[in-house]
């Protein structure tokens, strides 16, 4: 008898365990607010929709340096008309991003967006200090009017993060 007692001790441990771990909603097993997850708005497990801000940059003297803060707060960057002008926009410092990509091997991406529609309106990515900035064979680092790129970074064994920035254009 003792013996089943102990089981049934076990299994309602386990079990009190399993509903703490997953919020207690249900048998849902999206993340609970438990998790150690910050700066993301949302998160889930089955579908992992990872969440993020948008920042929206209107900027009209032709350059721009994004901050680990507006990175961090952020996986949209929209560039948004600029009076005609091109931009430039620069990418913090390696040693900066030490929030955004702590550990080697960390990685995380963001996609921005040229919504310029003056024509010859370009996006320059250009690379902060300790940046290896990458590109798809036969690519560049431009970004064309009404085109988007994936921006992808990781932190390598030493202080260096690698950068790849990936194009795409209208399909329709």
């Amino acid at each position: 008898m003792s013996k089943n007692i102990a089981f049934a001790a076990l299994a309602v441990s386990v079990l009190a365990l399993a509903i703490s771990f997953f919020g207690g909603n249900g048998g849902d097993t999206s993340l609970g607010k438990s998790l150690p997850i910050s700066n993301f708005d949302a998160v889930s497990v089955k579908e992992f929709t990872e969440g993020g801000g948008v920042l929206t940059i209107s900027n009209t003297d032709g350059t721009e340096t994004l901050t680990q803060d507006q990175m961090l707060n952020n996986n949209v960057l929209v560039v948004a008309e600029t009076q005609g002008e091109a931009l430039t926009l620069t990418l913090p410092a390696a040693t900066t991003m030490t929030t955004l990509i702590p550990n080697a091997g960390d990685k995380r991406s963001w996609m921005i967006e040229n919504a310029h529609t003056v024509a010859a309106t370009t996006t320059t990515i250009a690379a902060g200090s300790g940046i290896d900035l990458q590109e798809p064979d036969g690519q560049n680092v431009v970004i064309g009017i009404n085109n988007y790129a994936w921006l992808t970074c990781f932190r390598e064994a030493g202080a260096t993060v690698v950068c790849r920035v990936d194009e795409t254009i209208p399909a329709d």
